[in-house]
């Protein structure tokens, strides 16, 4: 099991399995392509400035562009957990994995402007 940690480690943005536990993994076909799918979820470690937190379930899912492997789409699939602190008071953790106004992660979005400037990008990643 420890050999797929090391694997997921290589293709999700970084630090990305300390908040998150890679559930599943599935591969669908696109035309000529290929999408793969990762499906994430919060794990149940707490923000270390917050003991008094306990899960409560987990949002609905939110789906986002990652870096392409191999030329095929990759789609993350993400799961945030619902917290509940002492006094029964809904909290979610701090967690910014998608840049805002896309729907592609911080690093991609960095890749991408780096890449090709502050020109409009109409890729299949935006």
């Amino acid at each position: 099991m420890e050999q797929y940690r090391l694997l997921a480690e290589c293709l999700l943005p970084a630090h990305m399995l300390d908040w998150f536990d890679l559930k599943t993994v599935r591969v669908e076909k696109k035309g000529d392509t290929q999408v793969i799918h990762l499906y994430l979820d919060e794990n149940e470690q707490k923000p270390d400035d917050r003991e008094d937190l306990r899960p409560n379930g987990f949002t609905r899912e939110s789906a986002f562009h990652n870096f392409p492997i191999r030329d095929q789409e990759v789609l993350l699939h993400v799961s945030r957990r619902r917290w509940l602190d002492a006094d029964g008071h809904n909290v979610m953790t701090e967690c910014n994995l998608i840049q805002e106004s896309t729907r592609c992660s911080t690093e991609l979005a960095d890749f991408l402007k780096e890449a090709f400037g502050d020109a409009p990008y109409n890729g299949p990643f935006v």
